[in-house]
């Protein structure tokens, strides 16, 4: 009987010193990571090379990483996409982000930019903060990258290349071919004869002399 006791008493001590070790690694790591924040990205469009653990910078310097995506529920047209960072980054009204992609690995990462100095930091409100906040944490507006921008204008620009096709067509019709053949004659008949008639007008010069 006094056997069985000691074994349950060194298997609870056991498990209180690995209990205390594991939270002893967890607030290292955390320590050693500094303090986060966490904010949501709704982007409208693709987010294709984003993936949970995709880095996140600020004007370019690495400042955290993404820890969630997915479609957003409510609006399928939207992905959801949750950063964590740095507490020190300056995420002030104006900021926005967009999905810049990495040298051609096909690998993007979301870039913030663009607060203003003297800004207020983008937070929830503390009324009616579902409306700002419908995740509870701030959310930061999104703008189109360039890549985002060219598939916007994409129907803008494939109107204006087939107009600029149809002209070219016009342009080149049998009608215009045969007009610029007749002018390209001409011209080449007038360009022959300038030296003759650069002769003659000098001879009529010194002759009125």
């Amino acid at each position: 009987m006094e056997t069985k006791a000691n074994h349950v008493v060194v298997g609870a001590v056991t498990l209180l010193l690995l209990a205390i070790l594991a939270a002893f690694v967890i607030w290292l790591t955390r320590a050693g990571e500094g303090g986060k924040k966490e904010y949501d990205i709704f982007f409208q469009q693709s987010v294709s090379g984003l993936a949970k653990g995709s880095g996140v910078a600020f004007s370019g310097v690495g400042v955290g990483q993404i820890k969630e995506i997915e479609l957003w529920r409510p609006d399928p047209d939207f992905v959801r996409v949750r950063i964590s960072i740095d507490e020190k980054t300056p995420i002030l009204e104006g900021t926005t982000a967009t999905i810049s992609g990495i040298g051609f690995t096909g690998v993007s990462e979301v870039q913030l930019d663009g607060s203003g100095k003297g800004a207020p930091p983008i937070k929830c409100p503390k009324e009616n903060p579902k409306a700002s906040c419908p995740t509870g944490v701030p959310v930061i507006p999104t703008k189109p990258g360039a890549l985002g921008e060219l598939l916007n204008n994409a129907p803008l620009l494939l109107e204006r290349l087939s107009t600029l096709t149809e002209r070219l067509t016009n342009i080149l019709s049998d009608k215009n071919e045969q007009s610029i053949e007749k002018f390209s004659t001409m011209l080449k008949i007038s360009l022959a004869h300038l030296p003759i008639k650069l002769l003659i007008y000098r001879l009529q010069s010194a002759n009125r002399g």
